[in-house]
């Protein structure tokens, strides 16, 4: 753990490069094989609600499970995976990192109609490390093993918690490669998904297969997106998202 962490604080590499030296990193020691970090606003985070997240960086996905995950994670059955970490959450100000065992008592995981959608992502479990930021939204990690691996356990969160807990700035430092924090924009949950997407560079008729929408409805998701962050193309949405140049937006609704 303390060479992982200085190897990360030796890297000549960005913000980006430095979280993904570290959870290529960190996944090893765990014995995991994906892993994903996001940032949420923390006033979204509601027990029974749909988890609400933009994505910062990635990997360890195979072709087509990335946007496989972001359909589990969307699908209305998945979302009582989270709540009881999301009360605890609202409830405490300090980092928590839960294996799916502790968060799922109802193992919602296993039931018929959600565990073949994260089995088509490759994750057969997860852990989720959160940590409130100095924006009062929330940092958040999910470690994933492959369909088939045993469950995480109390020792693997803790060495996921201790390693992040290690790297606070990586945690603070939301959209762009530079040290300070950003307002996370505000967009429905919906169009987050969307946005998600956007930003791997997936082609619209990708997009609207992977989540069950026409090209019209993905079009208007499209059009919104880009009318949120001043920009006119996909091209331009995910360059300004490199540069660090997002502004501050009017809220977008449903």
């Amino acid at each position: 753990m303390i060479r992982l962490v200085g190897d990360v604080a030796a890297c000549r590499g960005g913000v980006t490069e430095k979280r993904r030296v570290l959870m290529d990193g960190l996944i090893r020691l765990v014995e995991a094989h994906s892993w994903l970090w996001t940032v949420s606003p923390k006033e979204h985070l509601k027990p029974g609600k749909r988890p609400v997240f933009t994505v910062l960086s990635h990997g360890g996905f195979e072709d087509g499970q990335f946007p496989r995950l972001l359909k589990a994670i969307d699908h209305p059955e998945s979302w009582g995976i989270f709540d009881k970490m999301s009360r605890e959450m609202k409830q405490r100000t300090t980092h928590l990192t839960w294996t799916r065992r502790q968060m799922d008592g109802e193992d919602q995981f296993n039931h018929k109609t959600v565990r073949p959608l994260w089995h088509a992502a490759g994750v057969g479990e997860l852990m989720i490390s959160a940590c409130p930021l100095k924006t009062g939204e929330l940092g958040g990690v999910g470690v994933y093993r492959a369909v088939g691996a045993p469950e995480f356990d109390l020792r693997h969160a803790r060495i996921v918690h201790i390693v992040l807990a290690e790297v606070p700035w990586l945690n603070d430092v939301a959209w762009q490669e530079e040290e300070q924090p950003t307002l996370l924009p505000k967009l429905s949950p919906r169009r987050r998904t969307v946005l998600n997407l956007v930003l791997e560079g997936h082609s619209r008729k990708e997009m609207a297969a992977q989540l069950g929408i026409s090209i019209h409805t993905l079009d208007g998701y499209v059009k919104d997106i880009f009318r949120h962050f001043g920009v006119h193309s996909q091209a331009g949405l995910i360059a300004r998202f490199h540069s660090g140049e997002n502004g501050k937006t009017p809220e977008s609704g449903d």
